[in-house]
C-alpha cells in the first residue's frame, strides 16, 4: 500500500523522489540501528523469552516467525547454536520440531517449506548442512533441477566434516540415487569419522563404533545398492573376517518379491516336511519351494503385528496365534482330516475376557505352570510413552483360557523363554523398553516371581533414581561358548548420546557361569555396536558345531548384522561378505527352504522381505523333530544334547552339544521349531538324549549324521 501512495504522489525521476528515498532511507536506516541497539541491551530473560517463543512457534509449525525469532534474537549477540542460560540451543531445539513436523508430513512441498526458510536464513550454521541435505533430497526424488544444482553447489562449499558427506550420501540414497558419486562420498565420510574418532578416542573401539555408526550405515547402503562387491578399496572388506558359508538372494525365486512385513514365523503346519509361514497371520504355503499366500481359503481373516504357532489343544497340529489389539485371535488347525484349514475359536477359548491396553510386541507359548499344556505370554508395548500390564492366558487342558494379568506397568517387546538352569520349568524373559527393568520370570503357586536382578539380566540400574536405562527390544537363548549351559543376548537400542550419558544400555551378551549368573561380555565379544539392534537369533549358519549371531536393525536405512563364532563366544563379522544384508529388518526366521541340511534365513522388513539361501560347506548335520502324545506335542521346551557315538574315547573325546527347542524369540519371531545341530567334519552316529520339559523322563536314540530325525515321547 504505501509504495502504490509513493509512486502516485510522486512521478519517476523526479527531484522530490530523490530527496523523500534519502529521507525514508536515512529513517529506515535509524530505525534498524535502533532496534539492533535495544537488542543487544535486552536482559537475558528476555532473550530466554525469544528462544521460547521460537521454538513454540517452530513446534505450531509458523516456520517463518520461528525463524524470524531466532534471527531477532541473533540480533541481540546470542550464539544461536550454543546453550542459553535457561533453555537449551535455539538453533538446535528450532530444527528438531521443524524435523518432527516434517517426519510426520510426507508433502514434499510442506517439507520444502519448512527447511528452506531455515536455510536461506542461517546459511553458515552447521544446521544449514542438514536443511539442504533435506531440500536436496525433496528437489531429487520431483527431479527439481534449480533445487539440485543449488543444494549440491552448496555441498561443495560446506566444510567436508564427516557428518556432512554422511548427510549427502543419505540424501543421494534416499532419492534412489545410486552412482559411483555416492559411492566415493560414503567412502569419504566412513574414512573421516573412522579416523576422527579413533583419533579422539585413542583407539576405545567402542567409542568410535558409537561415533562412527551412522556414516558406518550410509556406507553399507551406499555399497549393497551400487552392487559393487566387496573390493579391496572397500573399508567394508578390511573389518570383516573370510565367511565360511555365503548366501544367495532368493526372494523373487521363493515367491516373497513386493512383500513387506515386520514380523515372521516358519512352521510345517501341513506336515508335508517343508516350513511354511506367517507375517503376522498372512499365512504362506511352501509349494515345491514356492511360497504361496492361502490365509483366506485355509480360513484365517485376521491378522495382527506378529504370529507364533503352537499346539494348544494337544491333538498334533500347530495352531496359530496372532498377536492384536485388544484381544489376540487364535486358529485351531483342523489336521488331515479338515484338510489343514484353520478354525476362528478366539471367542470359544476365553480370548472374549483379555482386554489388553496397547498393542502386543512379543508373544509366546510357553508351559509356565508345567501342567503339559501351552499356555500364551504376551509382552504389551506402550500408548502414548506409557506401559501397561503384560498378559498371562493360562491353559485349562481342554482348550480354554484363564486370563492372568501382571502387575506391573511396563512397556514390553519382547518374550523368550527358557529352562536355564535345566530343572524342567521354563524362565520367561520380558524384554521392556522405555528405561524399564527387563524381567525373568519364574511361575510358582500361581503367581510370578522376578529373578533378573539376582542373575543380572535386569538391566543397568541408575541408582540417583531407580530407573533401568535401557531400551531392550527382542532376545534369544543358546549356548554361545559349548559349555552345556545356557546364555542370554539381550538386543538394546543404544543412542550413543545417551550411552555417553550414562542411561542407555549397549546390547548384553550374557555368559552363565558356574552359579548361574550372567557375566556380560559384549564389549569383548568382537560384535560391532549398531544403535538400533532389535531382533536376534543364535544359530549355527556353517554346521561347525556352535551358534553364530544375526541381528535385525530396525531404522530405516541400516543393515542387519551376521556374527560368525569362533566356539568360544568371540565372534567376527560377515554380513557383507557372506551376502546376507537386509535394511529396516525387524523379524527373522531360520529355517531349511530347500531341505540340504543347511540353515536359510528370512528378514522381515518394512523395506521388504528379503530370503536369503545358504550355499553350504562339506560340514554335516544331525536336525532333531520332537513329538510327544498330548498337550505340548511339538516339545517346547525340552533340552537335547548330541554327542559323537562313534568316537574311541580312547584316542579322542567326543563333541557334546546342547540346545534347547524354544517356541518364540526377539518380538514375536519364530524359527522352524526342529533343533539344528552342526556336527562339523564329524560323519557318524550320534548318541542323543531328550529331556522332556515339565517331566525327569529321558529318551536316548543314536540316529546318523545328515539326516531330519524325529524323536517320540
Amino acid at each position: 500500500m504505501r509504495a502504490s501512495i509513493k509512486t502516485r504522489i510522486f512521478s519517476p525521476g523526479s527531484s522530490q523522489k530523490n530527496a523523500l528515498e534519502f529521507v525514508l532511507g536515512y529513517h529506515a536506516f535509524m530505525h534498524a540501528a535502533l532496534v539492533i541497539l535495544l537488542l543487544a541491551f535486552q536482559s537475558p530473560s528476555s532473550q530466554v523469552d525469544l528462544a521460547q517463543q521460537a521454538v513454540a512457534q517452530a513446534k505450531a509449525k509458523e516456520f517463518d516467525a520461528a525463524v524470524a525469532s531466532l534471527q531477532e534474537l541473533a540480533a541481540t549477540g546470542v550464539a544461536l547454536e550454543d546453550d542459553l542460560d535457561g533453555t537449551g540451543s535455539p538453533m538446535k531445539d528450532v530444527v528438531n520440531a521443524i524435523y518432527e513436523k516434517c517426519w510426520a508430513n510426507f508433502n514434499p512441498e510442506f517439507n520444502r517449506k519448512c527447511w528452506l526458510s531455515m536455510f536461506d536464513a542461517f546459511p553458515d550454521s552447521q544446521y544449514a548442512t542438514v536443511a539442504a541435505s533435506r531440500l536436496l533430497m525433496a528437489g531429487l526424488k520431483d527431479d527439481v533441477a534449480n533445487e539440485i544444482t543449488r543444494f549440491e553447489k552448496f555441498f561443495s562449499k560446506a566444510e567436508q566434516t564427516p557428518d556432512v558427506k554422511r548427510r549427502y550420501v543419505d540424501a543421494y540414497l534416499k532419492a534412489a540415487i545410486s552412482n559411483d558419486k555416492v559411492l566415493r562420498l560414503a567412502i569419504e565420510a566412513w574414512d573421516a569419522s573412522w579416523s576422527t574418532a579413533d583419533e579422539k578416542h585413542n583407539g576405545n573401539h567402542i567409542e568410535c563404533e558409537l561415533d562412527t555408526d551412522k556414516a558406518f550405515s550410509a556406507l553399507s547402503m551406499a555399497t549393497v545398492l551400487h552392487e559393487s562387491g566387496l573390493q579391496s578399496n572397500n573399508p567394508l572388506f578390511a573389518m570383516e573376517a573370510e565367511p565360511t558359508v555365503t548366501f544367495d538372494d532368493v526372494t523373487a525365486n521363493i515367491g516373497l518379491a513386493d512383500l513387506k512385513e515386520t514380523r515372521v514365523a516358519a512352521c510345517d503346519f501341513d506336515k508335508d516336511g517343508d516350513p511354511d509361514l506367517s507375517f503376522g497371520g498372512r499365512l504362506f504355503e511352501n509349494q515345491k519351494g514356492v511360497f504361496v499366500e492361502v490365509g483366506k481359503e485355509r480360513g484365517i481373516t485376521h491378522k495382527g503385528s506378529g504370529s507364533a504357532f503352537g499346539d494348544y489343544d494337544g491333538d498334533g497340529y500347530f495352531d496359530l496365534l496372532i498377536a492384536a489389539s485388544p484381544s489376540p485371535f487364535l486358529y485351531r488347525n483342523l489336521g488331515k482330516k479338515g484338510k489343514y484349514r484353520f478354525e476362528n475359536v478366539t471367542d470359544s477359548c476365553g480370548f472374549a475376557d483379555v482386554n489388553l491396553a496397547a498393542g502386543p510386541e512379543g508373544i509366546s507359548w510357553v508351559d509356565v505352570d508345567n501342567d503339559g499344556d501351552l499356555d500364551i505370554y504376551i509382552a504389551v508395548y506402550e500408548n502414548g510413552g506409557d506401559g501397561h500390564p503384560d498378559a498371562l492366558l493360562l491353559n485349562n487342558g481342554k482348550g480354554k483360557f484363564k486370563v492372568q494379568m501382571q502387575s506391573d506397568n511396563l512397556c514390553g517387546r519382547g518374550v523368550s523363554a527358557c529352562d536355564i538352569d535345566a530343572d524342567g520349568d521354563q524362565e520367561v524373559f520380558v524384554s521392556n523398553y522405555r528405561l524399564d527393568p527387563n524381567l525373568l520370570l519364574s511361575y510358582r503357586k500361581g503367581k510370578f516371581t522376578d529373578t533378573a536382578a539376582g542373575l543380572n539380566v535386569k538391566g543397568k540400574l541408575e541408582p540417583d533414581d531407580g530407573k533401568y536405562y535401557g531400551h531392550t527390544i527382542g532376545s534369544c537363548w543358546g549356548d554361545v561358548n559349548n559349555d552345556g549351559r545356557i546364555d542370554l543376548f539381550s538386543a538394546n537400542l543404544a543412542h550413543p548420546r545417551f550411552v555417553r550419558q550414562g542411561f542407555s544400555n549397549l546390547s548384553f551378551l550374557g555368559i552363565q557361569n558356574e552359579e548361574g549368573v550372567f557375566e556380560d561380555t559384549f564389549n569383548d565379544s568382537g560384535i560391532r555396536f549398531q544403535e538400533t539392534h532389535s531382533d536376534p537369533a543364535l544359530i549355527d549358519i556353517d554346521n561347525d558345531g556352535d551358534l553364530d549371531l544375526s541381528i535385525t536393525c530396525v531404522y530405516e536405512g541400516v543393515p542387519s548384522a551376521l556374527f560368525q563364532n569362533d566356539g568360544t563366544g568371540k565372534f567376527s563379522p560377515i554380513t557383507f561378505r557372506a551376502g546376507a544384508v537386509a535394511f529396516h529388518g525387524w523379524g527373522q526366521t531360520w529355517l531349511d527352504i530347500n531341505q540340504d541340511g543347511f540353515l536359510d534365513v528370512i528378514y522381515a522388513s518394512g523395506a521388504g522381505v528379503r530370503a536369503f539361501m545358504n550355499s553350504g560347506n562339506d560340514n554335516h548335520y544331525l536336525r532333531v523333530s520332537l513329538s510327544a502324545r498330548r498337550q505340548n506335542t511339538a516339545g517346547f521346551g525340552a533340552i537335547v544334547t548330541v554327542t559323537e557315538a562313534d568316537i574311541d574315547p580312547e584316542t579322542a573325546t567326543p563333541r557334546t552339544w546342547v540346545r534347547q527347542l524354544f517356541n518364540t524369540r526377539g518380538t514375536s519371531s519364530q524359527d522352524e521349531p526342529l533343533l539344528h545341530f552342526g556336527l562339523g567334519d564329524y560323519f557318524g552316529r550320534c548318541e542323543v538324549e531328550v529331556r522332556w520339559p515339565g517331566s525327569k523322563k529321558v529318551t536316548n536314540k543314536r540316529p546318523k549324521a545328515d539326516t531330519v530325525y524325529t524323536v517320540k515321547k
